[in-house]
């Protein structure tokens, strides 16, 4: 298994473990793992607290339009990228 394969299997298999409402927060956090980065370089990409990223990730809270775009940017994705990929998994279930 390659690892973009590994990883939507990773994306499925956790989002299915999870209510609806976290599926953006698997998905923020698979991401963030492809790209190799820790919550707290994440959260000094987007100019916020590592609390922050945390709390979306964990499903607690959902982003903000303008938090969205500034996540796919410090990802390096396109912000639908995000958002096809969270629909995706939704679906699978």
């Amino acid at each position: 298994m390659n690892q973009a394969s590994a990883f939507l299997l990773y994306i499925a298999v956790m989002t299915a473990k999870l209510k609806q409402a976290d599926a953006f927060g698997v998905t923020l956090r698979a991401y963030r793992l492809e790209k190799g980065l820790t919550q707290e370089q994440l959260s000094e990409r987007v100019d916020v607290v590592r609390s922050f990223i945390c709390t979306l990730e964990s499903g607690k809270k959902q982003p903000s339009l303008d938090m969205m775009l500034r996540l796919a940017d410090a990802l390096g994705v396109r912000p639908g990228e995000l958002v096809e990929a969270m629909v995706a998994r939704k679906t699978q279930r």
